[in-house]
């Protein structure tokens, strides 16, 4: 029989439902990630949905587009979304496609033996892995606070095997001249992951608050924004915090830094008219490093 060696594949396999919802951790939108991965208090392009289902109300009717090449470009992130606002409510959709090619899989020269420096594994083939996510989105609000609500269908292909799920997010945003504030429940109703295997999983809630002050500087210009989301994971021990910051000269030129699980990041921006371009550089100490780039349009 050949043993078959898939790597890269998410640990949720392994670990159980603790990483179920592992797949929805690569987070989406340049701005947010330059920023240390804070968007549960920004609600400028249609990422939010992502973030916060209730920051699509505060959102320009827009769509968002992003690339991003995770570690060193060995796992893919692409992502794509709309907002429409309409009166007091607003819809949106969303679609994350996070998929790796090229994973080897051996077989030994010699099945009946174990590996050795007589036998060497050697690769037969090669697989991928591919997670769709999409996402429809409506919020509804005033005209400082709004709530709102993902409703999610997620499946899985990891060559070896497939699953399939779905789940809820419920969020809160609330705004004033200078302050944004959010808070979101993601996958609050325990969203299930059922695999081709019969395996069942549910996927933990997580609870995360953001909260976003702007700070003017009228004399030159610009303005700053500053960022902490505190994130966490029900049943599991401890919290994230994550730090952005953002510099906005004319509302055209951004500079970006930030802290996301411990590790920094950074980005630059531009927009112009209708049209943004920003990108994201993330740093990681062990799965090396990786890069966002996104696109929107506003209409």
């Amino acid at each position: 029989m050949h043993r078959i060696m898939i790597f890269l594949i998410v640990p949720a396999l392994l670990a159980g439902t603790k990483y179920a919802g592992e797949f929805q951790e690569l987070q989406v939108g340049a701005r947010a990630s330059a920023m240390g991965g804070t968007g549960i208090a920004q609600f400028g392009d249609p990422t939010v949905l992502y973030f916060n289902p209730a920051g699509t109300f505060f959102t320009p009717r827009s769509a968002h587009l992003m690339h991003a090449e995770n570690f060193a470009g060995i796992v893919k992130n692409e992502f794509g979304a709309v907002v429409f606002p309409h009166g007091s409510m607003s819809l949106g959709l969303g679609i994350q496609y996070v998929h790796t090619d090229g994973i080897k899989l051996t077989t030994l020269p010699d099945t009946t033996s174990s590996p050795g420096s007589n036998n060497i594994p050697i690769a037969y083939d090669t697989v991928g892995t591919a997670d769709y996510l999409f996402y429809i989105n409506c919020s509804k609000g005033g005209e400082h606070l709004a709530f709102g609500a993902n409703v999610k269908v997620f499946y899985r292909d990891l060559s070896a095997i497939t699953g399939y799920g779905g789940g809820l997010d419920l969020g809160v945003a609330y705004r004033v001249d200078y302050l944004k504030a959010g808070v979101t429940v993601r996958d609050f109703i325990l969203s299930p992951l059922v695999w081709s295997s019969g395996l069942k999983e549910t996927i933990l809630p997580k609870i995360a608050l953001g909260l976003a002050p702007t700070i003017p500087l009228r004399a030159v210009n610009s303005t700053i924004t500053i960022e902490t989301d505190i994130v966490k994971v029900i049943d599991i021990a401890g919290f994230d915090v994550n730090l952005g910051l953002e510099y906005g000269y004319k509302e055209l030129l951004f500079g970006r830094m930030g802290v996301y699980q411990g590790n920094f990041t950074m980005g630059v921006g531009l927009q112009y008219k209708k049209f943004s371009l920003d990108y994201a550089f993330m740093t990681h100490p062990d799965l090396e490093n990786t890069n966002k780039i996104s696109a929107g349009l506003r209409f």
